[in-house]
Parts: C-alpha cells; sequence; structure tokens
C-alpha cells in the first residue's frame, strides 16, 4: 500500500487491528466456557435429596458390577436424630435416645431371557410372581403382527409399558422384597439370561425423617383446628381455614410419602424382557435421518455446554467490563482533550 492510498483511508489498519482484538477474545472466551460448562453439566448429575425444613441428606444408590440398570432415584429428607419406625416419636423429642433403626432398603432387579415358547413363558412368570405373593404390574406380549394394523399399547397410548416388537414379552412384576433373590432364581430358569442387573438404594434417613416429622405436623393441625372453633372474627376464621388447609396438605404429603417408602421397602420390582430365537433385531436410527438426529442432538449438546460456561463466567465479565470502561475513561482524563485535527496539521 502507498503512501497515499494509507492517507485516503486512515481508518483501516486501526479497524483490522480491533477487529483482530474481537476475534482473539472470543476465541480465549469460548476457550475458557467449554471447560466451564463442561465441569458445570458434570457436576449437577450427583444424586442428592431434595431440600426440606431442616437439613437435607443423599440417598445412597449401590449397583452391582453384574450390568447398568436404570436410574431410580428418591429425593431423601432431612436426616433425623433416629429411632426406628415403633419408636420414631421418642427420637423426635428433645433429649431422647436414639434408637437403632432398621435399615429400610428398596431393591430393583431386570432379567433379559432367551426362551423357545413366548407364550408359555410369560404364563410361567406370572405363576411365579403369584406363588410369591406378587402380582403383575405391567405387561405386553407379541406373538404375532397385528392383522389389523393397530397400533400396539404404549406410553403413547396410555398403557403403562413400552410398546415391543413381534416374538418379544415385557412384563413387570411386583413380589415381596424378602422373596426377591428366590422370585429371579426361578425366573432365570425360564431359559437362557443374558443379562441381571439389580438396584438396592438405601432410604433409611428419608423414612425416619418423614416418620419423625408426621406427629409433630399432626398436632400443628390439631392446634389449628381448636383455634378454629374458638374463632369469631371472619377475617380470623379465613385466614385459620387458609392456614388450616396448608397444613392438612403438608400432612397428607408427608403420610404419601412415608406410605410410598413403605411400599418400596417391602416390595420390589422386576422387569423382565423375554424374546425367542425369531425376535427381529431391533433397528437403530441409520441412514441420513438418523445422522441428521445424531448431529443436531450433538450440535445441542455442544451449545449447553457453551451457554452454561458463559453463565458461569458472566459475572466475571461484567467485573471486567466495567474495569476496562473506567481504565479507558482515566486513560482519556491523563491525555486531556485532543488537539483539532486543523491545529495538529498547521
Amino acid at each position: 500500500m502507498t503512501v497515499d492510498e494509507h492517507l485516503r483511508h486512515p481508518a483501516l489498519a486501526p479497524d483490522r487491528r480491533r477487529l483482530l482484538l474481537v476475534m482473539v477474545a472470543a476465541v480465549l472466551l469460548l476457550a475458557a466456557a467449554v471447560p466451564l460448562g463442561l465441569r458445570a453439566r458434570s457436576g449437577g448429575v450427583a444424586i442428592s435429596g431434595d431440600a426440606s425444613a431442616g437439613g437435607s441428606a443423599s440417598a445412597e444408590v449401590t449397583k452391582p458390577a453384574t450390568g447398568a440398570a436404570p436410574d431410580q432415584r428418591d429425593a431423601a429428607g432431612s436426616p433425623a436424630s433416629s429411632g426406628s419406625s415403633a419408636s420414631v416419636g421418642a427420637a423426635g423429642k428433645p433429649g431422647a435416645a436414639a434408637a437403632v433403626v432398621t435399615p429400610k432398603i428398596a431393591r430393583s432387579a431386570w432379567l433379559g431371557i432367551q426362551v423357545s415358547d413366548l407364550s408359555s413363558a410369560s404364563g410361567r412368570v406370572r405363576a411365579i410372581a403369584g406363588a410369591a405373593g406378587g402380582q403383575v404390574t405391567a405387561e405386553n406380549v407379541v406373538t404375532a403382527p397385528d392383522p389389523t394394523g393397530g397400533a400396539r399399547p404404549g406410553p403413547a397410548q396410555g398403557g403403562g409399558i413400552p410398546p415391543v416388537e413381534v416374538d418379544q414379552a415385557l412384563i413387570t412384576v411386583r413380589v415381596p422384597a424378602g422373596k426377591l433373590d428366590a422370585v429371579l432364581t426361578e425366573l432365570a430358569r425360564l431359559g437362557s439370561v443374558s443379562y441381571r442387573s439389580s438396584q438396592a438404594e438405601d432410604v433409611t434417613d428419608a423414612y425416619v425423617d418423614t416418620a419423625a416429622r408426621i406427629p409433630p405436623m399432626r398436632d400443628s393441625v390439631e392446634r389449628v383446628r381448636a383455634l378454629l372453633a374458638k374463632a369469631t372474627d371472619l377475617q380470623q376464621v379465613v385466614l385459620l381455614e387458609s392456614e388450616l388447609s396448608r397444613r392438612q396438605a403438608d400432612l397428607d404429603s408427608l403420610q404419601q410419602r412415608l406410605a410410598e417408602l413403605d411400599r418400596r421397602t417391602s416390595t420390589s420390582d422386576v422387569t423382565v424382557t423375554l424374546w425367542t430365537a425369531s425376535t427381529p433385531a431391533s433397528r437403530g436410527d441409520d441412514g441420513f435421518v438418523g445422522a441428521l438426529r445424531d448431529a443436531w442432538t450433538a450440535l445441542l449438546g455442544s451449545l449447553g455446554v457453551i451457554l452454561t460456561g458463559l453463565a458461569v463466567l458472566l459475572p466475571w465479565l461484567v467485573i471486567a467490563l466495567v474495569a476496562a470502561v473506567l481504565v479507558r475513561r482515566g486513560l482519556r482524563r491523563r491525555r486531556g482533550p485532543s488537539a483539532p485535527a486543523g491545529t495538529a496539521a498547521s
């Protein structure tokens, strides 16, 4: 570039430097945002309990090395001063001696079995569950194509179990927790076991805490009812009725949660998948459409990581921006007002 051309375009070089600085800043920002986003997203998968009054505790999940089991989590309440279910009321009082807590373990299991006769094996699963004192909670057995072309039941049609292919069955049974191992042994004899996995979750803290909070909440409801019976002012009656409804809802929620924990620890769910040698292999998302879906999913995941990292860096970026503005104003004041262009030329 000649001197004349440079004089005609005096702002060209500063603009290029400014663009280069912006590109370098963007690259550095992305380089900092990606690892921070990955760390933040990976740290968010820890199993933790829901926050409740008085604190929170994590539900400990143990999985055997036999295979990966679906992730089942329970929100654990805050750890109480411990006591067995029979002495929770005493353990909840100040100064009461802590009793030995009977562990509350929620167990689940999954079995995959190749059988020779699908109908017969499905009937045997129901019989084994019934003999153990359990029941079938969901069942989907397909032995032949539907000649009418109708859709098989599944979640989209209001069913409680996913659809399966022809010559395949998916059955969920609920059996007493003490008979889970015996039931698994009986089910394994139906054919060739392809996979077997189980999960045990310790919900003792959640159980003890929930049980300990029920008596005080019940007493609180009774106190509000007593005040409501003595109230004469209309505004006071309305306020007491609203408070009574709120506390009664909290009590009902605690009782339902305790009943669900009782159910999970007293019974165990077993999901059994059956298939035969003629069962067609499941088709994945192959081809152009599958590649596009995978690419779109990867793109969304990458954007999520970058946005998470930028959210982590946002407070520091605001501080850096404010500091840069202040430094720039300070430098301008030191330099003083710039001389006019005509004066500088003369």
